[in-house]
């Protein structure tokens, strides 16, 4: 008998596209989808094996505990991810640790997306058991492509001989969009392309200042804003490098998903990347560090294919089957334990029967309830 799963995000509920969780999640179900021991849903009705959540919200929260025999958390959230994200957190973060750590403890286990992650899950006082699994990456959905590249490259127009730095993510300060600004600024026979734009508007942090400065960008730095999920393949080939300033990241979706598609990765050297992308990366320890090695990969041919062909090949590390095979066995483990909170002692399916019946009786049969769900690409 197959292992019902349900993938439960905000994120895909709402479709919030341009933030790392859309993807994330989007991600997972994929690579849970080739198993054939699992059968997925995507905040799915019914009782279900495991319910996953992507995300801390109402909606998600009370559909796991309602949907799950088992619940399991992927942690994309910390504390410190915030900071630098979305206005006056300082007022507000000190009372969100206290929900993310009661949150994380709802859960039968929780899924850290890096090293760095579990580390700090575990200082936070999470006592559910933390297990390390990474943000898969679609191999065969990002992948080198010379004919995306030049269709991408005409629309923007942006010549096939122009070097171009690529970076993806929300507009906001913890991306160091500032530096990314600047550095175009210094290098001007190099094109930048920034992907991504606002999804929350006015609720994030320095948004007026960060409109601002887009506006007065250089004439080298174009802003896409929100690309669908579909088309950032080809915003990926663009480009020659991904650059990628960031203060603080868990394990970004934009690093696996341009790796794939053979850009050499200049990111910012955080602890946050040492252990799952160490070794594959430019690590620059200051912003001088970036004009340094965008130069370098510019004109050395040989550090450039060096580092192409470490992005290609830590991307194989994080695809669909290898992170789907120990989520396959995270999934059996947990079911073999007794949930840490008891949420199945009442039959659920025959509570929502009994539901229905009683909303027809009152005289709403009709009623639709919205469904989301994801087509997916076989």
């Amino acid at each position: 008998m197959k292992i019902t799963v349900n993938i439960i995000s905000e994120a895909l509920a709402w479709d919030v596209k341009g933030q790392g969780v859309y993807t994330a999640s989007l991600s997972l179900a994929e690579a849970l989808k080739r198993k054939e021991e699992l059968e997925v849903s995507i905040n799915g009705r019914g009782l279900h094996d495991i319910a996953h959540l992507h995300t801390p919200g109402p909606y998600a929260v009370s559909k796991g505990m309602l949907s799950g025999k088992r619940l399991v958390i992927s942690a994309h959230i910390i504390p410190a991810s915030l900071i630098g994200s979305l206005v006056l957190v300082d007022i507000w973060l000190p009372f969100f640790v206290k929900y993310l750590k009661y949150y994380y403890n709802l859960a039968d286990c929780v899924i850290a997306v890096s090293p760095k992650v579990k580390e700090e899950l575990e200082n936070l006082g999470v006592k559910a058991p933390i297990y390390f699994v990474p943000n898969p990456v679609n191999l065969e959905r990002f992948f080198p492509s010379w004919e995306k590249s030049k269709k991408i490259r005409e629309r923007l127009g942006i010549s096939m001989s122009d070097f171009v730095a690529v970076g993806a993510g929300q507009i906001q300060p913890r991306k160091g969009i500032d530096v990314f600004i600047e550095t175009a600024q210094k290098l001007p026979d190099i094109k930048f392309v920034w992907v991504g734009g606002q999804p929350f508007s006015v609720f994030t942090a320095g948004f007026m200042e960060l409109q601002e400065k887009i506006k007065n960008a250089p004439s080298n730095i174009i802003f896409t804003g929100i690309v669908p999920y579909e088309e950032m393949t080809d915003y990926y080939n663009l480009g020659d490098v991904f650059f990628f300033p960031s203060y603080q990241e868990n394990l970004p979706m934009a690093v696996l998903e341009s790796a794939s598609c053979g850009l050499p990765l200049l990111l910012r050297d955080i602890p946050e990347y040492k252990e799952p992308f160490g070794g594959f990366f430019i690590p620059a320890k200051t912003n001088e560090d970036f004009l340094i090695y965008l130069l370098k990969l510019k004109n050395d041919k040989n550090f450039y294919i060096e580092y192409q062909s470490k992005a290609l090949q830590l991307a194989q590390n994080y695809s669909l089957d290898n992170v789907g095979d120990k989520m396959l066995e995270i999934y059996r483990e947990t079911l073999k334990n007794p949930p840490r909170y008891k949420r199945d002692w009442i039959n659920l399916e025959k509570m929502r029967k009994e539901g229905r019946r009683i909303w027809k009786y009152l005289g709403y049969p009709n009623i639709k309830r919205r469904r989301e769900s994801v087509k997916w690409e076989e």
